[in-house]
């Protein structure tokens, strides 16, 4: 049996199907789609024992919510971490790993929602090679204010001191801004689809690298 991506989208209102789309389209491997908030939250355990990845994507709640799927998710997080299981957190994804890992995550801005294109800063990591900047797409209220023991910074930006973390000697890595934004997310959160373009590419290009770690059999 082929080893496979799990791609969990815990949206509440608007599954990210383009989104997940489109890492189909680059992924070397089979995926899985998982929805725990809107179908079933079982999926993720059942495949756990044959995935080589997961990509944990955004969501209208907070780390802080008590919902029973944000435990599910929080489970497989550690678990997949033990297995050394590489894993990708974007936005909610982002901050349930600096959750889980005893990080700190609070709201940013007063409780603001806020939206739109930021450049981002990245450091040297072994993941993307060389530190480089470029513009991503953010939309969210809260952030991790205290990054979890053992991992570093990655990403920062003007915005957000916190923007990108990797765990220091896991697979595991997190970003606030949306590496997996397509168009039809731009158009939702009130960005130009004219003025996506370089934002595309960049978030494309670090989705990119996480994949290509993954072998066909």
């Amino acid at each position: 049996m082929k080893r496979t991506l799990m791609v969990i989208d815990p949206s509440m209102h608007h599954p990210e199907i383009a989104s997940y789309n489109n890492m189909v389209h680059s992924s070397p491997v089979p995926t899985t789609y998982h929805l725990p908030v809107l179908s079933e939250q079982n999926s993720m355990k059942d495949e756990l024992d044959n995935t080589c990845g997961v990509v944990l994507m955004g969501s209208a709640a907070s780390v802080y919510d008590d919902y029973g799927w944000i435990k599910r998710i929080s489970e497989i997080l550690i678990q997949a971490a033990e297995k050394q299981i590489p894993i990708l957190g974007i936005c909610f994804g982002h901050q349930l790993i600096a959750h889980v890992f005893d990080g700190k995550v609070d709201f940013l801005w007063n409780k603001v929602k806020k939206k739109g294109l930021r450049q981002v800063n990245l450091s040297k990591n072994a993941l993307w090679g060389e530190s480089q900047s470029g513009e991503l797409i953010y939309s969210h209220q809260e952030g991790v204010t205290v990054c979890p023991p053992n991992f570093n910074i990655t990403a920062s930006s003007e915005m957000v001191v916190i923007d990108g973390i990797a765990h220091q000697s896991k697979p595991i890595w997190g970003f606030q801004p949306h590496i997996e934004a397509t168009t039809s997310f731009a158009k939702r959160n009130g960005v130009n689809p004219d003025d996506f373009g370089n934002a595309f590419q960049f978030g494309s290009k670090i989705m990119k690298t996480f994949l290509s770690q993954f072998k066909s059999d």
